[in-house]
């Protein structure tokens, strides 16, 4: 599983937008592989156990979709077969690309953890507050993705407590106090929290990107950001903050109908953000500021070395007055120029003639 490895891990948010068709989910697999992803996300869940079927869509389902039915309308077209999810992850085994599925309902979660046998398992951002289901992960059986979107940080912490049943974090006066740093250290390679605002597209004022530098210094632990901006630039500014996943939906096409399609990226579009954040990797470097190989061929041709200014003869003294710094740098350092001053020379130097110890 790469998922905590060194390389940014880049989540192809599949989610609904297969439209409820298997042949399309199929797609959205091969689409995301070709684009470079990491995995491919879909959403386990029954509107059944979901809404009740009363329930009204959020503005950006009515906005997106054209149309004011249920919550549960909407969802009951959208919901895979039994049969789909077995499909859907061998066929991400067969084109290498991790499979991973969010949870919405209790039923869900055990097909998952107990049927389907995942290794990595999504909270979204509307369950982090349903103990229900946060009570029923393993963290020893799979990985947690927990997306934190409408959340407070006491909202996180308490989710994050009942994830691993355990205290580890104590909020109290708007401030989380780390109370059992042991089983943080376990907790940070079977978890990581992702920055997250719920909304579909989120304008950008609104995505308060600096929350994961938040996020990190609060919590010690892994983060990452679930985006729901449109393009690709959030994604490569929460890299640069430290963001070690990056989820993102793609869709085959933005002028499908559903719900998610319109904050989707289209396949051309996700491999273009997938080229920026592998470049971004490729530029960070290791942070160490050190000489770097592709400087050597430079380094005396852009330094210089000290030289006579002027005719200097032999046990001449040095001085600020014969002396002077000009390319190349293959000489003494300018810095060493105090060590001479004063001392005596040992042979004669004509004008702009590197000076030698």
């Amino acid at each position: 599983m790469m998922l905590l490895d060194k390389k940014i891990y880049i989540i192809a948010e599949a989610g609904v937008n297969h439209n409820g068709k298997l042949s399309i989910a199929k797609k959205l697999i091969k689409a995301a592989k070709k684009a470079g992803a990491s995995a491919i996300k879909f959403q386990s869940f029954s509107a059944k156990n979901l809404v009740v079927k009363n329930s009204e869509k959020a503005p950006y389902q009515i906005k997106n979709t054209g149309n004011k039915d249920t919550q549960y309308k909407m969802l009951k077209k959208l919901e895979l077969k039994t049969s789909d999810y077995y499909a859907i992850k061998n066929y991400s085994k067969k084109l290498k690309i991790d499979f991973i599925s969010s949870v919405f309902d209790e039923e869900s979660i055990s097909f998952l953890i107990k049927k389907m046998k995942s290794k990595i398992i999504k909270i979204p951002s509307g369950e982090i507050t349903n103990y229900l289901i946060l009570k029923k992960l393993d963290l020893n059986s799979s990985f947690i993705i927990l997306s934190t979107g409408m959340a407070n940080l006491k909202e996180i912490v308490d989710a994050v407590n009942t994830i691993s049943n355990s205290k580890i974090y104590k909020f109290k006066n708007n401030k989380i106090k780390i109370i059992n740093k042991k089983k943080l250290n376990k907790l940070k390679n079977k978890l990581i929290i992702l920055h997250c605002v719920t909304d579909y597209p989120v304008i950008d004022k609104y995505a308060n990107l600096k929350s994961i530098e938040t996020l990190q210094k609060e919590l010690k632990i892994n983060i990452g950001y679930s985006d729901h901006t449109l393009g690709i630039l959030a994604p490569i500014i929460a890299v640069s903050k430290g963001a070690k996943v990056i989820e993102k939906h793609i869709t085959l096409s933005k002028k499908m109908s559903g719900p998610d399609h319109l904050a989707s990226l289209e396949p051309d579009e996700f491999e273009e953000m997938v080229k920026n954040i592998k470049k971004f990797e490729e530029m960070i470097g290791s942070g160490k500021k050190i000489l770097q190989k592709c400087e050597l061929k430079n380094i005396n041709v852009a330094r210089k070395s000290i030289v006579a200014k002027k005719l200097i003869n032999k046990n001449d003294k040095f001085s600020f007055e014969n002396l002077t710094s000009k390319r190349p740098g293959n000489g003494i350092s300018p810095m060493k120029i105090k060590k001479l001053i004063n001392t005596k020379s040992k042979k004669k130097y004509r004008p702009d003639q590197i000076v030698k110890i």
